[in-house]
């Protein structure tokens, strides 16, 4: 069992397991530095190399498709710093101008740069005299052919801290404050698996693009990348993700119960991770091994569907623990808060197990000699729950019913 203790995000039955081992998990997005102090360099800027010239380019005006690099005292277009450079022959800057030694081509592939055109100066060009004039406005043309696709896109929708995304028939998750790059940082949530987008892609596209292919709202993600919705990390980025890409990305952030951060146990088998208070069993004591949660065991357990409904109420709680504590994690993983705390007109002189917490607490101390006891509990919390005017409290009450008679149904 792996434990992580995690820090706190942005906003927006009896089984025979081995008992856990710990892991800290540090979540950092910001560069460090290699003393491991925080980088103050500004993100807006990036060094850039272009045969032996040095300068320094500017992110915001190569957004803006503007002369971007400085060097030497000048402003240059990057197809003017290649000239500068001695590289022009290369006619392709990409490749030609280098950040720490990486050419943009790549950083371009790895989704921090967007793929911008930069057109030749034609104030410069003495074979085609044009005004300084008729240029601003050739390049107010291009601006305005660049954004009218993009002006009835509400972006409102990017703004949270998560994204729905797809990719073909595939669909996920994708969590900002895990993304990095392409290849690092496993930010794309599936109902089974953490995902880095070229992790994601290989599912039902293996020669695709992820920024291309990845869509969220209708919108490729290499598109939320030029218009900021989306950030990546620099390439010289020294945080946890980028320099661990595989390391305490696994499993959740938060609790599948509670959704709340903390010290979470882990499970080995799928990405869920539990307070050891949310988890039923509570896990074990700290020591190396393997460990699955019970939503991971109860799928190796043979149904038991062959027996009758009576015959499963009356046999004790102790034959079917497992199906117990499976059916109640998954209520309470709906319920999300006790439910019948402050609920207007809910009397606290009822007396019985009146909360689902309650109910878990009666089920770990053994107080249920058969199974009817154990659910007429659960149907005693939902009999009082329903009774409740509020309609909103009620939709979600049936829907607990609902799920708590599908669960139990093979039983």
């Amino acid at each position: 069992m792996k434990k992580q203790s995690c820090k706190k995000r942005p906003q927006t039955g009896s089984s025979s397991h081995s008992t856990p081992k710990k892991k800290q998990v540090k979540k950092q997005n910001c560069p460090k530095t290699s003393s491991g102090q925080k980088n103050t360099q500004d993100k807006s800027q990036l060094p850039v190399t272009c045969g032996y010239k040095e300068g320094v380019l500017y992110l915001k005006k190569y957004y803006d498709k503007q002369k971007c690099i400085f060097s030497e005292e000048q402003w240059f277009k990057p197809t003017e710093f290649e000239r500068f450079g001695m590289k022009e022959k290369n006619k392709k800057w990409r490749t030609s101008i280098l950040c720490s030694g990486i050419p943009l081509q790549k950083l371009i592939e790895d989704g921090f740069l967007p793929a911008a055109t930069f057109k030749k100066s034609r104030v410069q060009d003495a074979k085609k005299k044009k005004s300084h004039v008729d240029l601003k406005k050739e390049e107010s043309h291009e601006k305005i052919e660049d954004n009218q696709d993009d002006d009835d896109i509400d972006m409102s929708v990017f703004e949270g801290p998560v994204l729905p995304v797809t990719c073909g028939s595939d669909s996920g998750i994708l969590h900002k404050y895990r993304f990095s790059t392409g290849r690092c940082g496993r930010c794309i949530r599936t109902e089974n698996f953490w995902l880095t987008p070229e992790d994601f892609i290989r599912l039902s596209k293996p020669d695709g693009t992820w920024k291309k292919d990845i869509v969220s709202h209708g919108m490729p993600l290499g598109k939320l990348i030029t218009k900021r919705a989306l950030e990546p990390h620099a390439v010289n980025c020294d945080c946890d993700i980028c320099q661990e890409p595989d390391q305490n990305l696994l499993n959740d952030d938060m609790c599948f119960v509670c959704n709340s951060d903390g010290e979470l146990v882990c499970c080995d088998d799928c990405p869920r991770a539990f307070h050891s208070r949310c988890h039923l069993p509570a896990p074990g004591a700290d020591s190396p091994g393997q460990w699955s949660c019970t939503f991971c065991v109860m799928k190796n357990v043979e149904s038991s569907s062959q027996r009758i409904q009576q015959d499963v109420l009356s046999s004790p709680v102790s034959q079917y623990t497992l199906h117990c504590q499976y059916l109640l994690l998954h209520l309470l993983r709906e319920s999300m808060t006790d439910l019948c705390v402050n609920v207007p007109g809910y009397s606290e002189n009822i007396c019985g197990p009146m909360m689902l917490g309650r109910v878990k607490m009666n089920l770990e101390n053994n107080d249920y000699q058969t199974v009817r006891e154990f659910i007429t509990a659960i149907e005693y919390v939902f009999h009082h729950c329903t009774a409740n005017r509020d309609n909103d409290f009620t939709r979600m009450t049936f829907r607990l019913k609902e799920l708590f008679e599908t669960v139990f149904k093979p039983l």
